[in-house]
Formats: C-alpha cells, structure tokens, sequence
C-alpha cells in the first residue's frame, strides 16, 4: 500500500496557551489513556516508526505535542499528541493537571481541531475516565473517532461485548476502528479516514 504521509516532523510541544493552537491549520488531536499505545498508533498512521517516542514507562508526554503533516496531496494539518490520562504513578496532582490540560485542549472552542481520535485498549475495554472523556466530547460538540488498539489480543466473544459497550457510549455516527498498531490490522483504514 502506497502511503499517502509526505511528510511528518515535530513541531513543538505546549502546555497552554501558543499561536501553534490558532494559525488556520487543522489539528488532528489524538487522546487516550497511559499504556494504550497511542504512540504507537501515531507513529503506525504516519508510516514512520520513531517519530513519536514510545516509552517503556507510561505517563511519559506531560505536553501537547504538535506534528506537521503533509499528505501526498498536498494537505497540511497537526497532527496532535496529548498526554496520557490516567496513569496510576504519577502523583495525584499531576493526574489532576494532565487531566486538566486534556479538558482544556478538547473544550477549546478557538482551536483548530477537527478531529479527535480517542484510543482504547481492545483487551481492557472502555474504563471510567475513558467514558468521561467521550462525555466532555460529547458535550463540546466535538467530532472524535475511536481506535480500539490491541484488537488481535482478543477473542471474538470479547470482541461483541466491546463493540455493544462502545456503541451505547458514543453518539450514533461516531466511527469506530479496531485495529492493531504492532500487527498493523485496520491501520490503513484509520489512516485513510483521518487524512482524506
């Protein structure tokens, strides 16, 4: 499969506010919980293999990290790596703050963002704080998606039971994902539908 990713660099990363949030190019934000592999997503939809660092230890991003992408068409947007939430580790202060940070960025109706991907472990299911941000989304009239990273770790029966959860959670045109970003299953799909 030819790629349609020209080009991904790092920008820079922010914790507030930043002129990166506002000039015009549209933000696909990515958010999920510590461990879910969100870096590993990011870096599967992007073709590339290290551009979003992915660490052993969860919790690692404390900012809102912003990727230029350019697509083969000639299509510029940021793609937007937030911080894990809800990572048991850290302090409960900085749980609250990272918590915080998410809130704003997903709330913030003068960003540009147009799209936010939330991403689920397939083998955990959809968890308390997971359901809460699909609820901030909702409310702020946000369009997201969901990646439910992992599928391949699970069985089929699980599979139904997710796929009900999920359905009853989010709004009725919400696109769902399953996919495996290590076995790279689906990751075309989800890459096609964020950058076309």
């Amino acid at each position: 499969m030819k790629s349609i990713i020209k080009t991904a660099s790092f920008v820079k990363g922010v914790v507030g506010e930043d002129a990166v949030m506002y000039d015009g190019t549209p933000h696909i934000a990515f958010i999920g919980r510590s461990n879910v592999g969100k870096s590993s997503t990011i870096n599967a939809v992007l073709d590339r293999n290290k551009l979003v660092k992915v660490g052993n230890t969860p919790g690692k991003t404390r900012e809102i990290n912003f990727f230029k992408v350019t697509t083969v068409d000639n299509k510029d947007c940021y793609l937007v790596d937030l911080p894990g939430y809800g990572y048991a580790k850290v302090s409960k202060t900085d749980r609250n703050r990272l918590r915080e940070l998410i809130t704003w960025y997903i709330t913030n109706s003068q960003a540009d963002t147009s799209l936010i991907c939330l991403i689920i472990d397939s083998k955990v299911g959809l968890t308390d704080i997971d359901k809460e941000f699909i609820e901030i989304m909702n409310r702020s009239n946000k369009k997201y998606i969901i990646a439910s990273n992992k599928i391949d770790k699970i069985n089929q029966k699980t599979q139904n039971q997710l796929k009900i959860d999920l359905v009853k959670y989010t709004l009725p045109d919400t696109e769902i994902f399953y996919c495996s970003a290590s076995k790279g299953k689906n990751i075309h799909l989800l890459q096609k539908f964020l950058f076309q």
